[in-house]
């Protein structure tokens, strides 16, 4: 302990050995800030922060050494002398916060002053309680809450399903874009089992996911999952084990991301370079179907040549037309026309009847609607009607305002029928899967002893009356 030799010595010496029994840093000042006593633990603090003894023991000012303070905690240190005095001034405690960092560690305390007087004489004791740790946790609960908060908007405000399932398989998160995405709205589906989403012959159950990714061989998979309307989503999943403290496994997180539209995009890229290669593998017998069909009716060699190059043109025409598709909006009975030009002479015109009201059609519908037409023409040059001397075609269509659908019919009659293919090839696919899948449509292909049948019903957000 250490203590100024004056006559104030007298004043302090009922309390100084309880201040040497403290663990905080204590000082006593005079009323003009000067340091008149102190005990060990404030001489030790004054080390270990790698001071000047003599700015911090008996006889230097306490109040001026704050207010020329410089570094991190200046600022804090500043407001210390007005403070003190006033609680010199008032008896009121004075308390303050700041950080004091020593050469190896960052370091907070806590400041507290209180007046005491004896006699006419006024003195200040200046504690100081070191708090790093209490600010440490306090620090670390208040970032764990911004970040927790951040974590919450973020959940709630990302546009991807975030979904959480506890080790049975039942849901326990559900954040709103989870609801857009599959139609369940959080209360209806929180406590269900995520194989509610699960198509029902999909050969996985909710365990094998569970365990692989806890296993750690799982990060992500694409999937199909059922929306509440029964739509079929298409998912890539990202998908981690939720820990306690403890490091336990307690739930399994899952972001599902909607890559139904690029699938669905990916397929229709697919399809229409198939049908390129298959156009291009066809391109011949077509063009030998033509010149036959034109040969058979050309009075001379001139008549047959200007006849074939203006079907080879139109076929040239009708090939740019599906592959650079470039309208906005086209007449069906335009699409019809155009891909059937140059399988038609003037003897088939007069067994081609086409008849429909004025309808235009969107760019997938025309882009799809003409692929069918020139696979349903180009079979009929190689085997159908238009192969044949006898025979109709009969395209029709009409709109149906109570079902608010475009149908849509090409009908071959009248001809000899071969014997139907062992199996289906790409044309069908084109006529079917294709046509269903881009128009959200009902088609049909039938082939039997009364003829072909093409039908499609085509919904209204791909047709306006014109």
């Amino acid at each position: 302990m250490q203590m100024q030799n004056t006559a104030m010595s007298d004043d302090l010496s009922g309390m100084l050995d309880i201040l040497q029994a403290l663990d905080d840093e204590v000082v006593v000042l005079d009323a003009g800030g000067q340091i008149i006593a102190s005990n060990a633990a404030w001489e030790n603090f004054c080390i270990d922060n790698g001071g000047d003894l003599n700015h911090c023991s008996i006889g230097s000012n306490y109040m001026a050494v704050c207010a020329q303070a410089e570094g991190p905690s200046s600022t804090a240190a500043r407001i210390v002398p007005q403070g003190l005095q006033e609680t010199l001034a008032t008896g009121k405690s004075f308390r303050c916060e700041y950080p004091c960092d020593s050469p190896t560690e960052k370091r907070w305390f806590e400041l507290s002053a209180n007046r005491f007087e004896k006699g006419e004489r006024r003195y200040l004791v200046v504690q100081h309680r070191n708090i790093t740790r209490r600010h440490v946790e306090s620090k670390a609960v208040e970032d764990a809450y911004i970040n927790a908060n951040a974590m919450t908007a973020l959940v709630a405000s990302t546009s991807d399903a975030v979904i959480s399932y506890d080790l049975d398989g039942n849901i326990i998160t559900w954040n709103p874009s989870a609801e857009r995405l599959y139609g369940y709205r959080s209360e209806e589906i929180l406590g269900k089992s995520l194989e509610t989403l699960f198509p029902e012959d999909w050969p996985k159950r909710i365990t094998y996911y569970r365990d692989e990714i806890i296993a750690g061989r799982l990060p992500d998979f694409e999937a199909t999952r059922i929306a509440k309307d029964g739509a079929e989503r298409e998912v890539w999943i990202s998908c981690a084990p939720i820990r306690n403290p403890e490091g336990e496994v307690i739930a399994i997180s899952n972001i599902h991301r909607d890559v139904t539209e690029v699938r669905n995009a990916e397929r229709a890229r697919d399809l229409i370079a198939n049908e390129v290669i298959h156009r291009a593998k066809n391109m011949l017998s077509v063009v030998l179907a033509i010149q036959g069909q034109t040969a058979r009716n050309a009075p001379s060699l001139e008549a047959f040549n200007r006849s074939f190059g203006q079907r080879l043109a139109s076929l040239a025409k009708s090939t740019d037309l599906l592959v650079h598709n470039a309208w906005t909006s086209v007449s069906l009975e335009a699409v019809v026309a155009g891909h059937l030009e140059p399988f038609t002479t003037l003897e088939a015109e007069s067994r081609v009847t086409i008849t429909g009201p004025r309808v235009n059609l969107q760019p997938e519908a025309v882009q799809t609607i003409g692929m069918a037409i020139h696979e349903l023409a180009t079979n009929a040059a190689k085997y159908g009607v238009l192969s044949q001397e006898r025979g109709q075609i009969t395209i029709t269509w009409q709109v149906v305002p109570e079902a608010e659908q475009l149908h849509f019919d090409w009908r071959e009659t009248g001809m000899e029928i071969a014997a139907q293919p062992a199996k289906t090839g790409f044309g069908h696919t084109v006529l079917t899967a294709h046509a269903s899948a881009v128009l959200e449509a009902e088609a049909a292909y039938q082939m039997g002893a009364e003829g072909i049948l093409w039908a499609i019903q085509i919904p209204p957000a791909h047709f306006t009356l014109h």
